[in-house]
């Protein structure tokens, strides 16, 4: 009954509210979605929203809208309310797109065990659809129906449902979590402990890591008891582990295991000699990321050994490279800096944790530091919101070295759809002041990830593909050799850019295997490309060269707020493959033509209808662009050059080349 009024209530606001609109532009709906879903206030919130219904009744971001006042309803428990508009969010979308609604809507009412009729059929809808789906898709749904079952009471429901989940998610740390309380509630205290442990392991060190330490208390009186017990599961888990993952880099392995024992506190001794192991292993082409992850695991252990000064010095050779999402890393630098009693870089480094989406340990330790410090929570949110907008506005200077050595060609795949590469394609625009062209080749193929973007052709998929695809963007690779992925809001943009720089300095200087001096001279349509190519010292076989035909800047506006895209790959010569390359006495000369109004009648043609092409993603509706971005500017583009080994992705030597109406030559020795 109570379904069906609230149905009632909910068809009722929607006709008020399509019986009474005006009509707006697209770019306000956008502009006043942004500002409200900022607001703190849940009753401001609520009224907001409600005048944005009204504002923009055909809005894209209506079912969003909704959304958010359900969750703003909810927050101030008034489930009936939030039930209501619930509703009107899953009826804004068309019955073959609400899997992902339901589900969201069903897992918040769960998490705070109200609303659990409606929740329950939410959850059966979900799986109901999503029955003949692929497991590890239907991980998050089946997550969800375990967590209602478990409100329920009905807990060997939830422990078959969640261990269904881990068949296709078996490394998902949050889903082992649940599956511990679970298996708790049912009674099972040893299999719940060893499944925390796994989920310590792989990284839940909130939840699972508080439920394992309160368990092992539990289950034992006397303390010796207890840490025998606590060094069983610890040990079981562990050479579980490492036997299972024989066939991965074992410092990555170690570094994994480090943090674990660090964690958990158990033979420390052990966790030391693999993390300084780890730390030995990285070299000039270690990826960045490893260099941070193994010294954020060894200064757990060293801060766990009591060791708090060196964990400090640690952490702080690394903090410019961490990642802003990473929220352990702060977690444990900001603590180190209370251990160390320098409260005020305590502050920083929670700040700087929490400038992303900060995890749900830190904001609790943020509060407390926040509280002893008399920082309201009003004054908590304020000092984020600055650093956010310090971070947007950063000058990234410019590089003063002269290039002695090779070209660094730096690629970047992204979207305009895509949230996450607004900082990445922003710390791409500092890279191109930072560096000269001379310095860095800037490449940036768009492909329709996670929706359609007029900016992709064939000739940039195929280069996603010539990677391996089935990689999300934003995701950069530097000289064919190292692959960074992850991104954020522009307010990301310095992190990422200190990191690219810093793995791009990495490959500056070094001695080119190639010398590659040429020119590139425009008449009319045509774009006259004229190459002399050098070998100097290499063995690698399958060599290619490829040729790609920029737009140094096109002017568009996606979802993600990113309005001017740089060094746009147009046209590759050959696709993918390139120009397979045989070199005659060390040295060739190549012309090579790109015919401007070919390349724009061809992208024109792709973008009358591209889910012809493999470059579209099935199962994406095409309902035409909101702009197209087919026509070249002639009097914008440069041409960028490379030799690559087509077996092992690294590249030998990079060129690039302004396109002026006159012969220009530009040299990379």
């Amino acid at each position: 009954m109570r379904n069906n009024f609230i149905r009632g209530i909910a068809a009722l606001i929607l006709i008020l509210i399509l019986s009474t609109v005006p009509s707006v532009i697209k770019a306000q709906d956008v502009e006043a979605f942004d500002k409200y879903e900022g607001l703190k206030d849940n009753r401001g919130k609520i009224e907001s929203f409600k005048k944005f219904v009204l504002d923009f009744p055909s809005s894209q971001y209506m079912p969003n809208a909704y959304y958010e006042i359900f969750d703003a309803y909810l927050q101030l428990n008034k489930i009936d309310s939030a039930l209501a508009f619930a509703d009107l969010s899953v009826q804004s979308f068309p019955p073959q797109a609400r899997t992902n609604i339901y589900n969201n809507v069903a897992y918040e009412l769960a998490k705070r065990k109200v609303g659990l009729d409606t929740a329950v059929i939410y959850a059966q809808r979900v799986a109901d659809a999503t029955s003949q789906l692929n497991i590890k898709v239907r991980g998050k749904f089946l997550d969800t129906q375990a967590l209602i079952f478990y409100d329920l009471g009905k807990i060997d429901s939830a422990i078959i449902s969640e261990e269904e989940a881990l068949r296709g998610n078996g490394k998902e740390p949050a889903y082992l979590s649940s599956l511990a309380v679970y298996l708790e509630a049912g009674g099972q205290r040893n299999e719940a402990l060893k499944t925390a442990a796994k989920a310590i392991l792989l990284g839940n060190t909130n939840d699972a890591l508080t439920n394992f330490n309160r368990w092992i208390a539990e289950g034992k009186t006397d303390a010796k008891d207890k840490q025998r017990l606590k060094e069983e599961i610890i040990d079981s888990v562990l050479n579980n582990f490492i036997d299972m993952s024989k066939a991965v880099d074992q410092n990555k392995v170690h570094s994994i295991a480090t943090a674990f024992l660090a964690y958990t506190g158990v033979n420390l001794h052990q966790a030391n000699k693999w993390a300084k192991e780890s730390l030995s292993s990285l070299n000039n082409n270690s990826n960045i990321e490893d260099k941070v992850i193994y010294t954020k695991n060894y200064a757990l252990v060293l801060s766990t050994e009591g060791k708090d000064k060196e964990a400090l010095n640690a952490l702080i050779s690394v903090e410019k490279l961490a990642d802003p999402w990473d929220g352990d890393f702060w977690y444990a630098l900001a603590l180190t800096y209370i251990k160390t009693g320098d409260n005020k870089k305590a502050l920083d480094a929670f700040i700087n944790g929490s400038i992303a989406y900060p995890s749900e340990k830190l904001t609790a330790e943020f509060n407390k530091f926040a509280e002893k410090e008399s920082i309201s929570n009003d004054g908590i949110q304020k000092l984020i919101t600055k650093r956010q907008e310090e971070l947007i506005s950063f000058n990234p200077g410019h590089f003063n070295e002269k290039t002695k050595g090779n070209t660094v060609l730096a690629e970047l795949f992204t979207g305009a759809q895509c949230p996450p590469c607004a900082g990445v394609d922003e710390a791409f625009d500092k890279l191109s002041e930072y560096f000269s062209r001379e310095a860095l080749v800037i490449m940036e193929y768009h492909v329709h990830i996670p929706a359609p973007d007029p900016m992709t052709n064939p000739d940039s998929y195929s280069r996603y593909k010539y990677y391996g695809g089935n990689f999300g963007t934003p995701t950069v690779i530097f000289d064919g050799k190292e692959k960074i992925t992850g991104g954020g809001p522009k307010f990301l943009a310095a992190n990422r850019f200190y990191t690219y720089k810093t793995s791009i300095a990495r490959y500056l200087g070094q001695t080119p295997k190639f010398n590659i001096i040429g020119k590139a001279v425009r008449s009319g349509n045509e774009v006259k490309v004229d190459l002399s190519l050098k070998k100097r010292n290499t063995t690698n076989r399958n060599l290619a060269l490829h040729i790609a035909l920029l737009e140094k800047s096109i002017k568009y506006s996606g979802s993600n707020g990113v309005t001017n895209h740089i060094f746009v790959v147009r046209s590759i010569i050959n696709g993918a493959d390139g120009i397979l390359l045989t070199m005659d006495k060390g040295n060739k000369k190549v012309t090579e033509s790109f015919n401007t109004d070919e390349i724009q009648k061809s992208i024109s043609k792709y973008l009358d209808d591209p889910t012809k092409d493999v470059s579209w993603r099935r199962g994406t509706a095409f309902k035409g662009w909101n702009q197209r971005t087919d026509k070249i500017d002639r009097n914008n583009l440069a041409v960028a050059a490379w030799i690559q080994d087509n077996d092992t992705k690294e590249v030998l030597q990079a060129f690039f080349a302004d396109v002026p109406q006159s012969t220009t030559i530009s040299k990379n020795n």
